[in-house]
């Protein structure tokens, strides 16, 4: 990446606590953009280990950070491999964070079953990732279903498993109407629908 993107944002330094989402969200930055999913990991950790609560680190450390990463993309800052890289390596920091917070053990039902997928050609599914992260942690069982999940696909899962809701992504302006085809269909299987993007 570029000279550009040095910096989160001028008010983010590189000093302050770990558990501090600007230093840390500095941190990351810095080694996503360099392709570092070792050093990412590191900062992450050290912000969960000096006492980071697992949601913030998840809302203003990460998402701020993938937001970033598709500004820096947009502008033509990085490459669409470089922006890929980045992705993945906070796809499986945001998982072993959620391993790691849970100690191994599966997320509990005491809020309900959601389930949180992508509308059909949306692939851009870090945004619903966060989401069922944070509702896991929040008590939620979550079925996290990924990017590009086809309609019929989403409503056999929905009567298969039977949740309270289902949260739908969809990013692009080009996915408006194959989002509301997905929402319409869950409705009509009875299913509240929650969307965004």
């Amino acid at each position: 990446m570029t000279a550009h993107t040095d910096h989160l944002s001028a008010a983010a330094g590189s000093t302050g606590s770990a558990a501090d989402p600007r230093a840390a969200r500095e941190r990351l930055w810095h080694a996503v953009r360099e392709g570092d999913e070792y050093a990412a990991s590191e900062s992450v950790f050290a912000a969960l280990d000096a006492g980071a609560d697992p949601e913030t680190v998840l809302l203003d450390v990460i998402a701020p950070v993938q937001r970033k990463v598709g500004t820096e993309w947009a502008a033509d800052r990085v490459t669409v491999a470089q922006e890929h890289a980045a992705t993945a390596i906070n796809d499986r920091i945001i998982a072993a964070l959620a391993h790691r917070v849970r100690g191994g053990a599966r997320p509990g039902a005491g809020a309900g079953r959601v389930t949180v997928a992508c509308v059909d050609g949306e692939w851009h599914a870090l945004p619903a990732r966060l989401l069922a992260e944070v509702l896991a942690l929040r008590g939620w069982q979550v079925d996290f279903l990924g990017a590009q999940v086809p309609a019929p696909h989403l409503i056999a899962h929905l009567h298969r498993t039977g949740p309270c809701a289902v949260a739908l992504s969809s990013s692009i302006a080009t996915r408006l109407p194959t989002a509301h085809a997905a929402i319409t269909a869950c409705q009509a299987a009875g299913t509240p629908v929650l969307a965004g993007g």
